[in-house]
């Protein structure tokens, strides 16, 4: 039996983070896994919780992150981000958030579903509260090549040693490069922190496939960079679009600042369920359901924008189409 071998894409992988997210690593600082998922997975296990203790979440936020702590038998503390704010990231809301029971805080960087990035300042603000408390932090930084309108991702474990030393950061190329079907992710942390993941990983996790170790190769080496250019180009078009047809149809469009993930407010006399079955069985167009993202995502869809312009039309024109008949 042929098992992979994993040093080129750990190599690659530490180049990456180094030169885009500002890193200083080698490839011994490189865990490759099955995506994304276990990293929140291992960093629960890693903050030394136990049943019962505290771990903060966003409302709304990527709902693996909830099934991940509840599966743990921990406690979700929601740290509720507003449509009617820009989705921005209130530290004093945070502040409040945290206790002594409080073990990992999840961060999502650019946010999904909300397509918030995060300013430095917010991120500045969750490393002081995590370094002033001792704790633990893992940073979701999935979508980072998709930010628009010249912003820059910053990675929070960059911010200084000390919150370094907390921070577990994890990257994968489901996204950028449209390969989720590869499973394949690689996170970062300081020696002490990786240590211990590894601990927790072993006889559990056990990297990832061969063919997504070389396709993780051909997507993160440096000639990757012209297919990002011509991603955002075109993702640039079509969140043009969706932007300006979903206001039309008078539903609130937050900002998308990064990712292609679209989060309209339906603003419609209809419950959320009567709302998601009438998008999925009627206009026959697959959205996700905003209330998988938590409580504040009552009423939102979201929508993944991908795809060519025609294709987005034509799901466009028939969520219209079917909206017309309910106002």
């Amino acid at each position: 039996m042929l098992y992979n071998t994993d040093v080129n894409a750990r190599e690659v992988m530490a180049e990456r983070v180094n030169k885009k997210n500002g890193f200083k690593i080698t490839k011994d600082d490189i865990y490759i896994t099955q995506g994304v998922i276990p990293a929140m997975w291992l960093s629960i296990q890693n903050s030394g919780a136990k049943p019962g203790d505290e771990i903060v979440v966003t409302d709304p936020m990527y709902f693996p992150f909830f099934v991940a702590v509840e599966t743990c038998n921990m406690k979700p503390t929601y740290w509720k981000i507003h449509e009617e704010d820009g989705y921005k990231f209130n530290i004093e809301s945070l502040k409040k958030a945290v206790n002594k029971k409080t073990k990992l805080i999840f961060v999502c960087n650019p946010h999904n579903p909300s397509g918030r990035v995060m300013t430095k300042e917010e991120l500045k603000g969750i490393a002081d509260i995590a370094v002033d408390n001792k704790i633990n932090i893992m940073v979701d930084e999935l979508w980072d090549d998709i930010v628009f309108d010249g912003r820059k991702h910053v990675s929070l474990a960059t911010l200084s040693p000390e919150v370094a030393d907390l921070t577990v950061t994890s990257w994968g190329i489901s996204k950028t490069w449209g390969l989720p079907g590869l499973q394949c992710g690689y996170l970062t942390a300081t020696p002490k922190t990786m240590e211990g993941l590894k601990k927790h990983a072993k006889g559990v996790l056990r990297g990832t496939s061969t063919l997504g170790i070389a396709a993780s190769i051909a997507a993160l080496d440096r000639h990757g960079e012209y297919w990002i250019r011509d991603i955002m180009n075109q993702l640039t078009k079509v969140r043009g679009i969706a932007t300006k047809r979903f206001t039309e149809m008078g539903c609130t469009v937050p900002e998308l600042q990064g990712t292609y993930l679209m989060f309209p407010k339906f603003n419609v006399k209809m419950t959320h369920e009567e709302l998601y079955k009438l998008i999925q069985e009627k206009a026959k167009v697959g959205l996700g359901t905003g209330t998988e993202f938590g409580p504040e995502g009552e009423m939102h869809l979201r929508m993944t924008i991908a795809t060519s312009e025609a294709i987005l039309g034509e799901a466009l024109d028939r969520i219209e189409k079917v909206l017309k008949t309910v106002k």
